[in-house]
């Protein structure tokens, strides 16, 4: 069983667009109680690490990369608390709930849209 620490959450990105990593990080370093630990532009090393780490979590995810973000998913899934794919992909948005992410978002993202998809993770671990 995988433990996960209270307060703040730790987050791991993925994407293979390390400008788009910068943008999200920044994001999320505006976010109340949640902390960037580890971000990959190659997703099998952001594979190899999380499996190492195995106590994530967020996992922010991209999908268009040379390894499909729903396949790094499907691998990585039970190793993440949470899972938040985002993407410029919203065709892709069915094959990730079949992977159960908890949230989808679609880019260009926005302080707003990373913020309210972590407030609503939070409330989910209030239940």
């Amino acid at each position: 069983m995988q433990s996960f620490s209270t307060a703040p959450f730790n987050c791991v990105i993925i994407d293979d667009d390390q400008l788009s990593i910068d943008i999200l990080n920044s994001f999320i370093t505006r976010t109340e109680g949640i902390t960037t630990i580890a971000t990959y532009t190659d997703p099998i090393e952001g594979i190899l690490a999380i499996r190492e780490i195995d106590a994530v979590d967020l996992l922010f995810l991209d999908i268009g990369m040379e390894v499909s973000g729903i396949d790094v998913a499907k691998v990585l899934r039970a190793h993440v608390r949470y899972l938040v794919f985002v993407t410029g992909h919203e065709k892709y948005a069915l094959e990730a709930f079949a992977v159960y992410c908890d949230k989808f978002i679609v880019k260009p993202i926005s302080f707003e849209k990373i913020n309210s998809a972590v407030r609503d993770i939070f409330r989910k671990e209030k239940r």
